[in-house]
């Protein structure tokens, strides 16, 4: 059949949520009164249960295997948890910073367990656990860095990128300063070194809404079409949210990053990107969460390369699908980001035919609409086969690519019920 499976889940009572979706990967759900987090049980199967803090969890983040978590919260607290006989421990919790804490990433596993932490303090801190120390001591977690923001703008978000034990980090400010760093010895992450820096717009009017996510590339090696077209093998590729337009970042074989796509069709602002796994399929998947309530999904493709990839979306009468027909913006010529690898950086590189760099086109595929309100997150599953996404209509949509190439709903979780 060309269609996926359709669960919707409801609230069976006010204290209790059930799901039975195949091969989903773990969710987490804030509602009004009480905040429950969701965490996979078992293949087949969701649990709840209270996450105890004392105010809005506003980010949640799992660890490279899924077995620990953290929790960021209003209440200035991180919180990390232990998966246990198919439950969840508290570990530590400790106040991480002076004001909310907005955003939080685990670090790969190659170097200790690593925890990036930004809030509205204007800080980013990292934190490294002290076995030595007692659980729920609140100091398992030591401080072994911290950086303040460059123009004292909080950042909005952070992510790490591993390469076996290679580690980089990128944070984005709220006035549009993208900062990409990198340890100055890959085995001690308590001393890091700028690698670019730069604004990526016009700093916006304080009073003006703005929307800044990153994302990742995560896997080590990039989509083989753009190798084959003469992308360097090692280079770095990030997806990066800049108000209504998705700037795609790589680095050539200096390491110096540029513009490698601009992804345009939202007509609101971008709340979050996601960037699939699942480069061997030839082209990249991003995903993007937008005010106006619609995931859209664009594909990534090397010209002359992976044409014969593409997927072009098709019209469906099923009403499970959330897919309208999309229009296809004409190609953006960007500009180039220049980052020189070992210091700060600033200014653009025109230069576009360095070794190592290729342009590439991006392809809108899908715009899903089964949100009722602004849709604030979007992520992939490991393997890339499954979207989700969260919005203020306290739905969590699960969706899947079906044979016909459509990105179907495949599950719904009702964190709100019918109360």
């Amino acid at each position: 059949s060309s269609c996926c499976n359709y669960i919707r889940l409801h609230q069976r009572t006010p204290d209790q949520i059930w799901i039975r979706v195949v091969d989903a990967s773990a969710l987490w759900c804030q509602r009004s009164g009480p905040v429950t987090v969701f965490g996979m049980a078992t293949n087949s199967s969701f649990h709840h249960f209270s996450h105890g803090h004392h105010d809005l969890v506003l980010a949640v983040d799992y660890n490279f295997y899924g077995t620990r978590m953290v929790t960021a919260s209003s209440d200035h607290r991180l919180k990390v948890w232990d998966r246990k006989d198919d439950g969840w421990t508290v570990t530590d919790v400790w106040k991480a910073h002076d004001a909310e804490v907005t955003d939080v990433k685990w670090n790969g596993p190659f170097v200790g367990e690593i925890i990036g932490s930004i809030g509205e303090d204007g800080l980013l801190r990292i934190w490294q656990e002290d076995v030595l120390e007692a659980p729920l001591s609140g100091r398992r977690f030591k401080r072994i860095y911290q950086q303040p923001s460059a123009t004292r703008v909080p950042y909005m978000s952070l992510d790490f990128k591993n390469i076996g034990t290679e580690t980089y980090l990128a944070m984005i400010s709220r006035d549009g300063q993208l900062t990409v760093c990198e340890p100055v010895d890959h085995d001690n992450l308590s001393e890091w070194q700028i690698l670019w820096q730069d604004y990526l717009c016009k700093t916006p009017q304080r009073t003006e809404e703005t929307g800044f996510r990153l994302s990742w590339h995560h896997e080590k090696l990039p989509a083989w079409p753009a190798i084959m077209a003469g992308l360097d093998r090692k280079s770095l590729s990030l997806a990066v949210s800049v108000m209504d337009t998705v700037k795609i970042f790589r680095t050539d074989k200096d390491r110096k990053f540029y513009t490698a796509a601009e992804v345009r069709g939202s007509d609101a602002l971008i709340r979050d990107v996601a960037w699939a796994n699942g480069s061997m399929r030839g082209f990249d998947v991003i995903a993007t969460a937008s005010k106006d309530g619609i995931v859209r999904v664009y594909e990534l493709h090397t010209p002359g390369i992976s044409e014969t990839s593409a997927s072009e979306p098709k019209r469906t009468n099923d009403p499970h699908s959330g897919l309208k027909s999309p229009t296809f913006p004409k190609p953006h010529q960007s500009g180039i980001g220049a980052g020189l690898a070992g210091g700060p950086r600033g200014g653009r590189n025109e230069e576009q035919d360095r070794p190592g760099r290729v342009n590439q086109e991006a392809k809108l595929v899908a715009e899903l609409t089964a949100h009722s309100g602004a849709v604030w997150r979007v992520g992939f599953s490991q393997m890339g086969d499954l979207l989700v996404s969260t919005g203020d209509d306290g739905l969590v949509q699960v969706w899947k690519k079906a044979n016909n190439d459509q990105w179907m709903q495949y599950a719904e979780v009702d964190a709100i019920g019918d109360i």
